[in-house]
């Protein structure tokens, strides 16, 4: 059995599934984040589901079309599909917590976050989040294309091949292996 809590000691996050896209179906993905002070994640867009961030605890600083909405405990932030946007913990000591649900369900964003996590647990990551390996890189990318935005979408054809080459060289195999998951259908 998979963990159902992951840690990434490189951005300060804690993700704990509630519900995989397995588990309902492909209605939807739901996990609760933990998010240390300062943390958040860059600009993305996400293109095949809306995103539903529900603050539990703390208060989140959230991003869409450059206007900045900060929502507190009890609060909620739609995220519609194809709007470009980023969030983050804008408390200076004080962590963040809220359950993400994705509709329809997101296995990609799921190993996605699984490798993310495990690469940082294992030391693989840079200082700033991004793989060492520009094969997984490309592999995260191609598991969930959503991080492709702005300026970085430039680089999704030389991702393409990069994630072509990794997956004949097995390392995608090897990744899924490590953290857990399974590659979403049609990306084997």
């Amino acid at each position: 059995m998979q963990d159902r809590t992951i840690h990434n000691p490189i951005s300060g996050e804690r993700a704990t599934w509630i519900e995989t896209s397995a588990e309902s179906g492909g209605k939807r993905t739901v996990a609760e984040l933990e998010v240390t002070p300062g943390g958040g994640v860059p600009k993305h867009r996400h293109t095949t589901h809306q995103e539903r961030i529900e603050v539990l605890e703390g208060e989140i600083e959230v991003t869409v079309g450059g206007i900045r909405r900060r929502a507190a405990a009890g609060e909620e932030v739609v995220l519609e599909r194809g709007a470009a946007h980023s969030w983050r913990n804008p408390a200076p000591d004080r962590n963040l917590r809220f359950r993400g649900t994705m509709t329809p369900g997101h296995p990609g964003f799921e190993l996605f976050l699984r490798v993310w996590f495990g690469l940082g647990r294992d030391g693989e990551l840079r200082s700033n989040g991004i793989p060492r390996r520009l094969g997984d890189l490309s592999l995260l990318a191609e598991w969930d294309p959503s991080i492709l935005a702005g300026p970085l979408r430039l680089l999704a054809p030389l991702l393409r091949w990069s994630a072509r080459r990794a997956r004949t060289r097995v390392r995608a195999a090897e990744l899924i292996r490590r953290f857990g998951g399974a590659a979403p259908e049609g990306l084997q």
